[in-house]
Order: C-alpha cells, then structure tokens, then sequence
C-alpha cells in the first residue's frame, strides 16, 4: 500500500441545528478501498459548539484487488437498503409483522371493575 501524507480540515459541530463531523483533504482524491487517518483529530466537544481545525491526515492507497473487490461487495450491500418501508406489512418472514396491539381499556371500564 502507498501512504500519502496530506493536511485536511477536520470541521465538527454539536448543536440542537446541527451535528455532524467532515473531514476535508487538501488536494486529494479517494477512491474505493482507500483508507484514511486523521491525526490528532478532536473526538469529543461540548454541546453547542461548533469547531474547525487544520490537521494531518495519511492516506494507505488500495491495490488494484482491493479496490475491485470493494467495488464488487458494494453492490451487494446496498441490497440491505431494499426492505426499508412505510407500509404495515412486512416481506420477510423472520417475524409476524405487524404485531399485535394489547387492548386498550377506556376510564369508563376500570370505574366500573373498581366499584365491584
């Protein structure tokens, strides 16, 4: 594997608008297989804040295998997206959906279970 050392801007926000971390590198592509290290990277931050930092990232290029065979297991992974719906019924059979509700008992019903 090649390793590329490159600067990035790491951008991190943790807000009631927003939450999210990117990175950014400077003068790079990737390309599938390719992994990426950010060094010295903050993890945490205090709620409300939002903070954007200059730092270091190594980037291990894939070899040509690798990155085929990133390409070839990423068709069958997006499969895992198809069973995704808003309807009440469920295709698989792993388990009886939807599932049964337990009966709701009215005020009415429990005034008169209690005066007996």
């Amino acid at each position: 594997m090649k390793k590329t050392i490159t600067p990035c801007t790491v951008e991190i926000a943790h807000t009631s608008r927003d939450f999210y971390a990117h990175v950014e590198l400077q003068d790079n592509t990737i390309r599938p297989g390719d992994q990426v290290l950010v060094h010295s990277a903050p993890t945490e931050i205090d709620w409300g804040q939002h903070i954007r930092v200059e730092r270091e990232a190594t980037i291990s290029r894939a070899g040509w295998l690798s990155r085929f065979w990133t390409k070839w297991i990423a068709r069958f992974e997006l499969t895992t997206l198809y069973e995704v719906s808003f309807s009440t019924m469920r295709f698989s059979t792993s388990r009886r959906y939807p599932r049964p509700m337990p009966p709701v008992r009215s005020d009415a019903t429990d005034r008169e279970e209690s005066r007996r």
